[in-house]
């Protein structure tokens, strides 16, 4: 995989934020074109396709629709604000590369639309951020530093998943939300079974809900004031999961959820009022260093 360098890439919004979080799209396309990376939109991306529903149902449908977006322009990098969309898309690329058999497939059904293989690279928009020399120049654009926040970093399961396709950070114990916060003055803190899953993947609900109410109570336990993460589905198992289970158990957390975007435009000077920190559920009034 190849290093998150270029100044330019296609924009891969994803179904879930381009859908139902669109404060969540605004912010990473914000803090990126802040930092002078160029993004391109392609109207004719479609679901990356999701990879585990849908590539457990069909693999060789999931690998088709990938190989589309992937050959659309086989040679821009792209870039995304979901860790599934960068898993599944960096996944689907290297079975092209490696799958004889998988390629003439999927290059067959390609021809029928007009199209070529082709394989660019993919990068959640947390590897752009963390590579070489961008995190000294993010420190020297914070404006407002969020000293004194506390908070807890979740990765998910997606974001450095599979290592072999992603090849990004430490798959077992990953580094990049911690020390992109620290960057911007906040302390994460460690806290019981940090890299266990949201649950919102899970298909049952009470098992969901479980796995959800653990996370948040060792969070809470380990002191910390608010939650950050960089994937859709994590961020509304947080902020919707977590006054539903409010409602449903009486269980009060109040622990407010941001997507990493969102805090780095607020510490390098965007006016909160438009971050639509007003549509999150568990509301963010109060938080240190954010008002």
């Amino acid at each position: 995989m190849s290093d998150a360098s270029p100044s330019a890439y296609r924009f891969f919004p994803g179904c879930l934020a381009r859908t139902k979080l669109p404060h969540i799209e605004l912010s990473v396309r914000r803090c990126l074109e802040d930092l002078g990376v160029s993004l391109r939109d392609d109207a004719r991306f479609t679901c990356c396709p999701d990879p585990v529903v849908f590539k457990s149902s069909s693999r060789n449908d999931w690998l088709r629709i990938a190989a589309r977006n992937l050959s659309l322009d086989g040679e821009t990098p792209i870039v995304t604000l979901c860790p599934g969309c960068a898993s599944s898309l960096s996944e689907a690329g290297l079975v092209l590369s490696e799958d004889r058999g998988a390629r003439e497939d999927a290059a067959g059904r390609l021809d029928e639309l007009g199209l070529q293989i082709g394989l660019p690279p993919v990068f959640h928009f947390l590897r752009v951020l963390s590579a070489d020399g961008r995190m000294d120049e993010i420190e020297s654009k914070v404006t407002r530093r969020l000293d004194g926040l506390k908070v807890a970093c979740h990765y998910g399961c997606h974001l450095t998943r599979p290592s072999g396709a992603v090849g990004f950070d430490d798959p077992e114990k990953p580094e990049c939300l911690d020390k992109l916060v620290a960057v911007l003055g906040a302390e994460a803190v460690p806290y019981e079974d940090k890299y266990l899953c949201c649950g919102r993947p899970s298909l049952d609900e009470a098992t969901s809900a479980g796995m959800l109410e653990h996370k948040l109570a060792a969070m809470k336990a380990a002191g910390a004031e608010a939650i950050v993460l960089a994937c859709p589905f994590c961020f509304e198992q947080f902020d919707v999961g977590q006054m539903l289970l409010q409602r449903k158990t009486g269980a009060e957390f109040n622990l407010p959820v941001f997507y990493l975007s969102q805090l780095l435009c607020i510490a390098m000077g965007s006016d909160v009022g438009g971050l639509g920190l007003d549509m999150h559920k568990i509301k963010t009034g109060g938080v240190p260093g954010i008002g």
